[in-house]
């Protein structure tokens, strides 16, 4: 009993390297980390929620003094009230005639699913006029961030970046991130196994 109790004690002097090589790959991939952490939830109004702000309120400050990257949401509590998400013409004018979506049901979770602006107005008539509108700016978390490309990496008769019909250059770092990720903990592991089972 001895000796089997002195192998399996090599064997996993063997696998502990193997596995701290794994900890320290996940540790210095920020695009991995990012890719499964969950966004953020912005209160929109705070505990006061939704509703036509008063003279110490303003959506545009507060708006102004986050930060919303793609991945976090936008939470609207309200009562007797609705959220439109509008075009920004719309969302100008105070249009509520045709959203590009409309909630009524007393609270609304919107994922912020992509960069850029998201104009948000109540469909309450006169309440945009009294300042219950929202405009936020969403922007691609630094972790996804990957290097332009250089001018050879579209070839003739390609999309490119802002001329429709393809993905932007560094959509899919995240995903290639967890890839590269999944692939060197399945190696790992298999390494770990086979040294474990000698």
């Amino acid at each position: 009993m001895a000796p089997s109790t002195i192998g399996s004690s090599s064997k996993l002097g063997l696998l502990l390297p193997a596995l701290a090589f794994v900890l320290v790959l996940f540790a210095a991939s920020p695009g991995l980390a990012s890719a499964a952490a969950p966004g953020l939830v912005f209160h929109v109004g705070g505990p006061r929620g939704w509703r036509v702000p008063d003279a110490n309120t303003s959506y545009s400050w507060w708006a102004m003094n986050n930060r919303f990257h793609v991945g976090d949401a936008l939470y609207f509590k309200y009562e007797n009230d609705s959220v439109l998400l509008v075009d920004r013409e719309d969302f100008e004018a105070c249009n509520a005639t045709e959203p590009i979506s409309r909630s009524d049901q007393g609270s609304t979770k919107v994922p912020l699913d992509r960069p850029g602006f998201f104009c948000f107005i109540s469909g309450q008539p006169g309440h945009c006029e009294e300042g219950q509108r929202l405009i936020v700016r969403v922007m691609v978390h630094p972790a996804e961030l990957a290097p332009a490309p250089g001018p050879d990496a579209y070839a003739p008769g390609t999309s490119q970046p802002g001329h429709g019909g393809g993905s932007q250059p560094g959509t899919s770092s995240a995903a290639d991130s967890v890839a590269v990720g999944a692939f060197a903990l399945a190696a790992a592991v298999a390494v770990g196994l086979v040294l474990l089972l000698q």
